[in-house]
């Protein structure tokens, strides 16, 4: 169990202060039904029983720094005032700004789509906000050994997140991971998936701290009121760049050039900016909070919004799964493909596997080429689904998928994937199975 910092700030002559347990202030939002906002103080009783404390270098006024410049961007107080959704229960950030201070070893994992990826900003690796973002915290606490996870990966939305988060953030062992799909999700089970991925990672090994982060595109297309539902239950931190940049787009006092590329889509060095500068401002609010809030330890609400099936997925792949057949396919390693290790026909054959699960999908590669053609695929000899993987006339080739069935008890079920009888090619990649 991490070590969960609480108030108890000793005298200026001391050299330093101490952070025992407490409570989280109430929400003021009438019209909000927070947790918190009901949660009576905890006695003295309480705060005894979290008496592990510990000691800060000095105060925490020597670890702060400015936010992130925004570049060629005027953010406003009202902007950055807008961007804090709420912010939830902030114990978990707390506890890890009070160990960076004391000289420990932090990491800080950013899990999301071509955004946090960095697709847009130039360069890529060291423009992108994740960098950015992780830049300040090094900045802020030197004696820190702070490593980055930049779980990005472009046309992901948090279906394949919740598939590959043990993977690519959990087995990282995490401190603090904030999570962007909200550009990316737009599908009927996107809330599940999102539910499922926030609660995978609170009740993780490292019960890091999460922050919910809400981008959107030029023409106000995000996924943000579905997902503020699912962090607002959970208590999670929601910075929200769509509520800091949009209204001045709409009122055109901001152009879209200034923040996003010619796309409508990804943010440019601007606008990377600005979202490292809302994100690093907001932990800049909770190092201010530190010295004189209580706080309460993080649990985790039982009661759920959706059915939150997804919790335990899993992405099969040519490293974790061999084929029970494999007639005309092969296994390969797919250049370009965000996930490179599947199986491959150019002759129109035949693949069989087995799984155990509830919830089965299939992930896919579609082309541009005009050689991948319609394939059928069956789960227990039933035709569940036809996927087209040619992409002629689509913005590039990428991984795709499809949910295939779900059911109601956990089995072990037989895929067969085989050309369908009308197909116009013979070519058919298949990247990965997403078992839950």
């Amino acid at each position: 169990m991490k070590r969960i910092c609480t108030l108890l700030l000793t005298a200026a002559l001391a050299g330093s202060f101490l952070l025992a347990c407490g409570k989280e202030p109430a929400n003021t939002n009438a019209d909000d039904p927070s947790p918190t906002a009901q949660t009576p103080s905890p006695t003295e009783s309480t705060a005894q029983k979290y008496a592990d404390v510990v000691s800060v270098p000095a105060t925490l006024e020597s670890y702060k720094i400015d936010p992130v410049e925004p570049l060629g961007v005027t953010v406003t107080d009202e902007m950055r005032k807008a961007s804090v959704i709420n912010q939830g229960n902030i114990t978990r950030i707390a506890d890890v700004m009070v160990r960076a201070a004391n000289g420990e070893e932090i990491t800080i994992a950013y899990l999301g789509g071509s955004i946090t990826d960095g697709s847009s900003a130039s360069p890529q690796e060291t423009s992108c906000y994740a960098y950015l973002t992780t830049e300040w915290w090094k900045k802020s606490f030197p004696d820190a050994k702070i490593n980055y996870v930049n779980a990005g990966i472009g046309a992901t939305d948090s279906y394949l997140g919740v598939h590959r988060v043990q993977k690519d953030v959990l087995d990282y062992k995490p401190d603090l991971v904030v999570v962007e799909f909200s550009v990316n999700d737009y599908k009927g089970h996107n809330k599940e998936t999102y539910e499922s991925l926030l609660r995978r990672i609170l009740s993780s090994e490292t019960e890091p701290a999460v922050v919910s982060l809400f981008l959107t595109q030029e023409n106000g297309s995000d996924f943000q009121s579905e997902h503020q539902q699912v962090a607002f239950k959970l208590q999670v931190p929601m910075v929200s760049y769509r509520n800091a940049i949009y209204p001045s787009i709409t009122d055109g006092s901001l152009a879209w050039s200034s923040v996003g590329a010619a796309d409508g889509t990804h943010p440019n060095n601007g606008g990377h900016s600005v979202i490292a500068h809302l994100l690093t401002n907001f932990f800049r609010s909770v190092q201010d909070q530190i010295p004189t809030m209580e706080y309460k330890p993080y649990e985790m609400p039982s009661e759920k919004l959706t059915l939150c099936r997804y919790m335990n997925g899993t992405m099969y792949d040519n490293t974790n799964l061999t084929a029970t057949a494999l007639d005309g396919f092969e296994t390969a390693t797919v250049s370009g493909a965000q996930f490179p290790n599947g199986w491959k026909t150019t002759t129109g054959g035949t693949a069989s596997f087995e799984v155990t699960g509830t919830n089965i999908g299939i992930v896919f590669y579609g082309t541009l080429d005009g050689k991948s053609g319609q394939f059928d695929v069956f789960i227990d000899d039933e035709l569940c689904a036809t996927i087209d993987a040619n992409f002629q006339g689509q913005w590039g080739s990428y991984a795709d998928y499809r949910e295939l069935k779900k059911f109601d008890e956990e089995g072990t079920h037989t895929i067969r994937v085989q050309p369908a009888a009308d197909t116009t090619g013979q070519q058919f990649t298949i990247l990965a199975f997403t078992v839950s």
